[in-house]
C-alpha cells in the first residue's frame, strides 16, 4: 500500500512524537521535514507503528487528550485490593508529555492555534485538580511510591468541551 501524506498531517493527527521517534530518529530532521512541508510517503509498517492507520483528523486537541490518557490509565494502572492506582510521577509525566505531539517550530493553522491554546489550558487546570487529588503512598521493600486513585483522576476528565 503506498501512503501519501504531508508532514503537517502527522502533526494534526496527534503522531508527530511518535513519527520523530520511531521512524526519524532525530529531532533535527524532523524540524527539517516539517519546515519544508513536502509530500512524503510512508510506507505500511512505518504507518502501523506509528499509528497513522487507525486515527481521525479533528482539531478537537481536548478530546484526543482525553483518550489519550484514558487509555494511559487503563493500561498501566495497578490493582490493589478494590482499588486501582497511578504512580504519581508516572502520570505527571504523561500528561506534561501529551504537548510534544505539537512542536514548537510547527506553524498551526487558525483552527488549530485556538485549539491548542484551549488544550493547554485545560491541561494547567487538570493539573490543578490532580494536585488536590488524595496521594496514596505504599512502601515496597524500604522504597515509598506515591499514587492516585485512577478511578479519581477519570472523574476530573471533562469529555464535554464542544
Amino acid at each position: 500500500m503506498k501512503i501519501l501524506i504531508y508532514p503537517e498531517d502527522i502533526v494534526k493527527r496527534c503522531l508527530w512524537d511518535s513519527y520523530t521517534y520511531y521512524i526519524l530518529g532525530s529531532e533535527k530532521e524532523a524540524e527539517k521535514i516539517l519546515k519544508e512541508n513536502a509530500e512524503l510517503e510512508l510506507s505500511e509498517r512505518d504507518a502501523i507503528v506509528i499509528g497513522l492507520l487507525r486515527v481521525m483528523e479533528t482539531d478537537n486537541l481536548i478530546h484526543r487528550f482525553n483518550d489519550y490518557l484514558t487509555h494511559f490509565l487503563s493500561v498501566r494502572s495497578i490493582k490493589d485490593k478494590e482499588n486501582f492506582l497511578i504512580k504519581k510521577k508516572s502520570l505527571e509525566t504523561t500528561i506534561d508529555k501529551f504537548l510534544d505531539k505539537f512542536p514548537d517550530y510547527w506553524t498551526p493553522p487558525i483552527n488549530y492555534s485556538n485549539a491548542l491554546k484551549d488544550l493547554v489550558n485545560y491541561i494547567d487546570e487538570l493539573k490543578e485538580r490532580i494536585e488536590k487529588l488524595e496521594i496514596l503512598k505504599v512502601t515496597v521493600q524500604n522504597v515509598s511510591y506515591e499514587f492516585y486513585n485512577t478511578n479519581g483522576v477519570k472523574k476530573l476528565l471533562n469529555f464535554n468541551n464542544y
